[in-house]
């Protein structure tokens, strides 16, 4: 959890959990939900597979405002199948989308389709609606409109952007997701120095405001906090803060970064409207607010998104 400006928003989001990408909550009525998955499985079933008698393979109905989908996406294709799932909670269509392979399993394991199904059945029906401002006290995943209640982690991930009120160039970007220790990579302050030395004499244009270790939360990580030439002719901020993780699911690596005079919507360059001064306390206040989210129960002691 961060606290932000009054007024902020968030702006933008990509939410993926156990394997499954979600799609934004759509508001509509329940006879729009039911038209909207009448006209997918009618289509699917008019078009034909090579060797299926059409796109759709299975049509599950978990209850009745829930429904899996498994489906070919072209005609031609038969080693991945597609896996949709859908349900509808007082007046808002939520969608997760994934994938399953048709080669063999290990001796003993499910068919990857069946297991994407049993894992889309109970993803289904642990969601819950979900208003910007409540905040679950139950140990689970949040997204931007829902909630799904899980006692134990599952793989996830989440990336989203809040544009700051008051300053229209600024925004804060996070990102959470489980990384391998394999795939750790050098520590940011490594990175970012050789990122500059390749640059040249160019690196004469970025200023250096602060950086170095620092802890955020419970967590132990590195920050980078610069300022750059932008298009505009003015100096943009760059501030990053990461953390790797323990390459674990409830370790999960973690980056933070506010940006400001990025382009508007129309790509037209935006002035910098934070001093470095004004830039340095907002970032402050943002990451000193880093706190897990209170649950009860197995993740009490441990982040929950």
């Amino acid at each position: 959890m961060l606290d932000m400006p009054a007024g902020s928003v968030l702006s933008g989001g990509n939410y993926q959990y156990d394997f499954a990408r979600l799609e934004p909550p759509q508001a509509m009525s329940l006879e729009e939900f039911g038209a909207e998955i009448d006209a997918k499985v009618n289509t699917l079933k008019s078009i034909k597979h090579e060797t299926d008698p059409s796109l759709l393979r299975m049509l599950i109905k978990p209850d009745q405002h829930s429904r899996i989908l498994v489906y070919w996406e072209e005609s031609f294709i038969d080693e991945i199948a597609q896996v949709e799932g859908y349900r509808w909670i007082d007046g808002t269509r939520y969608l997760f989308k994934t994938e399953a392979g048709m080669s063999p399993p290990p001796v003993g394991m499910p068919s990857y389709q069946d297991d994407a199904i049993e894992r889309m059945r109970l993803t289904l029906a642990a969601l819950r609606k979900r208003a910007t401002h409540d905040i679950p006290q139950d140990p689970g995943y949040c997204f931007e409109g829902g909630f799904i209640a899980n006692p134990d982690w599952e793989n996830e991930e989440a990336g989203i952007d809040i544009d700051i009120a008051g300053h229209p160039d600024a925004f804060v970007s996070v990102w959470f997701y489980p990384l391998a220790m394999s795939e750790h990579d050098r520590p940011l302050l490594d990175r970012m120095s050789s990122g500059l030395q390749t640059l040249g004499h160019l690196a004469t244009a970025v200023r250096t405001l602060r950086k170095g270790e620092r802890q955020v939360g419970p967590y132990q990580g590195q920050e980078f906090l610069v300022t750059t030439p932008n298009s505009g002719g003015g100096r943009s901020h760059s501030f990053i803060w990461e953390t790797e993780g323990q390459g674990s699911l409830d370790t999960p690596a973690i980056k933070i970064e506010l940006t400001t005079g990025h382009h508007d919507k129309n790509s037209n360059a935006q002035p910098t409207r934070m001093t470095d001064a004004q830039a340095l306390q907002l970032w402050d206040e943002v990451l000193n607010s880093f706190r897990l989210r209170p649950t009860r129960g197995p993740q009490a002691s441990s982040p929950s998104p």
